[in-house]
């Protein structure tokens, strides 16, 4: 079932980390890896990350150990820590768990994280991105293949019926742990997902069709990731890992669609995070940038100046240690550079970094 996957992403026999919950999806997926790939050389690690938003949490993170010393599969429990959100607390725990799981990985060496995402989860991104007014990027859904900080996350079931874990798992009569969150109807995702039979009764359209489209979607998104690369590597000066340039007329120059997806980047790549700001907020700053008047402004914690006919990408608060007109002069003056056209706030930059 996984030698497609294996392949195509050069997975050579090593540690992989699985994040299991307890419910049927992550049970019957580190189960199936674990029956299949050990016997190839891999060795499957069991990761969950108790939350403690619900009383049941660690019973439910002690069933999945011993489940899991049954089958011969090592197995950590993650804690999560601290107050929690009194909002926004689905987005805090998917933060805080990769954020845990991603430190352990690090710590123990381990490359990749295997998730148990699978169709019915994608096609709830298609049609929750779509809620939120979301473009191409969005309408992609998940990669099988990304990255957070030094952790590779690997989908391989994203074109899977989650039956499919459930009739796996009631095989073999193991037991699953059941969300409570999955029937509360004021969660988007939920209503969502049990809108979805409906839409196939009542259309034909099936999750699979749109987990298809999607896929057809990710090729022009790969494309567009491409085309910013090379623009960015012929067009752009880096100055560090976080500052670049490039001219006026050149960024002007660029359709739409691509000014977009170049500050999209800028932005990531300066203040080194995983996801841009808000399109809206993004189009704003493109318009501004635009006007004859434009001198700097501020976005995704990035500054960004017109000096000398260019565009400079800075992150937004340079601290002002070590820096001297004096030892800016030297500086300037041992890598050759015209100090009276850089940003003061890059000239601080470089010190800084010195």
């Amino acid at each position: 079932m996984f030698q497609d996957f294996l392949e195509r992403h050069n997975l050579k026999p090593q540690k992989l980390a699985v994040g299991v919950s307890g419910g049927a999806d992550s049970l019957g997926a580190v189960l199936m890896l674990n029956d299949e790939l050990s016997k190839k050389g891999y060795q499957i690690i069991a990761l969950t990350v108790d939350h403690g938003l619900r009383s049941s949490s660690s019973k439910e993170a002690a069933y999945v150990k011993k489940l899991m010393k049954q089958h011969n599969i090592e197995h950590h429990t993650l804690v999560w820590k601290g107050s929690k959100p009194k909002t926004g607390v689905e987005e805090a725990a998917r933060q805080a768990r990769y954020k845990l799981i991603s430190d352990w990985c690090q710590k123990n060496k381990v490359s990749y994280l295997i998730t148990a995402h699978h169709l019915f989860d994608q096609a709830e991104t298609f049609f929750m991105r779509l809620h939120r007014g979301s473009g191409l990027d969005g309408l992609c859904g998940m990669k099988e293949k990304s990255q957070i900080e030094n952790l590779i996350i690997l989908r391989p079931f994203l074109k899977t019926s989650p039956e499919t874990f459930k009739a796996y798992l009631k095989k073999r009569h193991i037991d699953w742990v059941e969300d409570e969150s999955n029937n509360d109807e004021r969660l988007l995702r939920v209503r969502v997902r049990r809108f979805l039979p409906l839409l196939e009764q009542k259309t034909g359209i099936s999750a699979l069709q749109i987990a298809e489209t999607m896929s057809r979607l990710q090729l022009s998104r790969d494309y567009f990731e491409q085309k910013i690369q090379s623009l960015v590597q012929n067009n752009f000066k880096s100055w560090a890992p976080n500052a670049l340039s490039c001219k006026k007329s050149f960024f002007l120059a660029q359709p739409q669609e691509l000014r977009y997806r170049l500050v999209c980047y800028l932005l990531q790549t300066v203040a080194e995070t995983d996801y841009p700001p808000e399109a809206e907020k993004v189009l704003e700053l493109i318009q501004k940038m635009q006007n004859l008047s434009f001198k700097s402004s501020t976005l995704g914690h990035c500054q960004i100046i017109l000096k000398e006919g260019e565009f400079w990408f800075l992150p937004e608060k340079v601290t002002t240690k070590n820096y001297t007109t004096k030892l800016w002069q030297e500086y300037a003056l041992a890598h050759r550079l015209k100090s009276t056209k850089l940003p003061a706030a890059l000239k601080r930059l470089l010190l800084n970094r010195k």
